[in-house]
């Protein structure tokens, strides 16, 4: 497994120059509009390190490793390669979120028809005409939020990495091969940080970011632990809560304004952060600080009694929901400042 994650990691780490020499050669750039952040002609295909990376290591821990069950995640892999083709597609011929949305339901179908499904919560088995659209509705759902929270240097890559790696230390705290696959992803992912670190000199794409929610979306649904099993949709929860809060809080917005849920806007968590005073640096550290005390928090109740572990998951999730909520009315705040700033300028200058 370390030789397939060291394999992982310089591969990533050396084909992330030649990407972004090939994104400058051929103009592949993330485009600058009125809702992004960045400024200059940034590269955009970094998921193709990260995902080559990854698909080398995997290849070489599946050889090492001859009597891991890789048929056991087969669909798995097959539903992500769709994702990331799609998002490959979109990154070069900007494609509108309602053509990408067929792709991500042919891979989610792909993932439950195989019988990957979320099967209990707690102690309540689920039965399947709830567990198939809960399971849907999460996979989709997570794909899409990681796809929005990719807005700042490093935000989704770190996430993403953070997640990977608790992931890959429960699989391994209860001797589940699959670790491995995990460890080599974040490998891969940590190889690609190395160019997305602020300032960035790539970015990871959709293709890259859509990849990542699809693995994370899909490791509860085929990772099966007794001691985990009765918290393992509360853990993901905790595991995901920033960008599912973030995507969570679009809809809404966009809902409650009249404005079709797949239209962009400057109002995610990010440019709340930014708009209260927080430069990209400091937004991007804080919410990656905030990843890795939820991670802490579910490897640390991995090894406590369920009922206390509840517990703890409940609080971690009602924090997030209190950060979130400080940050959405500090930042009306800021904004109701800022209008009646600019009322009283404009009351100035019509005398």
């Amino acid at each position: 497994m370390w030789t397939a994650i060291g394999i992982s990691l310089v591969i990533s780490i050396l084909s992330i120059p030649i990407i972004i020499k090939i994104c400058k050669r051929y103009s592949l750039y993330d485009p600058v509009n009125a809702r992004k952040i960045h400024t200059g002609n940034i590269p955009r295909l970094g998921g193709v390190g990260i995902i080559a990376s990854y698909i080398v290591g995997l290849l070489v821990y599946s050889i090492a490793l001859r009597q891991m069950s890789f048929p056991r995640i087969f669909p798995i892999f097959i539903a992500s390669l769709i994702i990331f083709v799609f998002g490959i597609f979109d990154d070069v011929y900007e494609m509108k979120a309602r053509h990408k949305l067929p792709a991500q339901i042919i891979a989610t179908l792909i993932v439950i028809l195989n019988g990957y499904e979320f099967r209990q919560i707690f102690d309540w088995v689920l039965p399947r005409w709830l567990s198939i659209p809960l399971s849907s509705g999460w996979m989709l759902g997570i794909i899409n939020a990681y796809n929005l929270i990719d807005g700042l240097d490093g935000l989704c890559g770190s996430l993403s990495f953070l997640t990977m790696l608790v992931l890959g230390i429960l699989f391994r705290t209860f001797s589940d091969p699959l670790a491995g696959i995990f460890f080599i992803l974040a490998a891969a992912l940590f190889g690609f940080l190395v160019y997305n670190w602020p300032p960035a000199k790539i970015f990871m794409g959709d293709g890259g970011s859509q990849f990542m929610g699809f693995m994370i979306a899909s490791a509860p649904l085929y990772f099966s632990a007794g001691a985990l099993e009765y918290n393992k949709f509360l853990i993901m929860l905790v595991l995901v809560s920033i960008p599912m809060m973030d995507t969570i809080a679009a809809i809404w917005r966009r809902l409650r304004d009249h404005y079709p849920i797949f239209r962009p806007d400057r109002a995610h968590l990010h440019h709340k952060l930014l708009n209260i005073g927080f430069t990209r640096v400091q937004a991007m550290i804080l919410l990656v600080a905030m990843q890795m005390l939820l991670c802490s928090v579910v490897y640390i109740i991995s090894h406590m009694e369920k009922t206390i572990s509840t517990l703890f998951l409940g609080i971690a999730y009602a924090f997030m929901i209190f950060f979130f909520t400080v940050v959405h009315y500090t930042n009306r705040a800021v904004n109701r400042r800022y209008k009646r700033k600019e009322a009283s300028e404009s009351t100035q200058d019509d005398f």
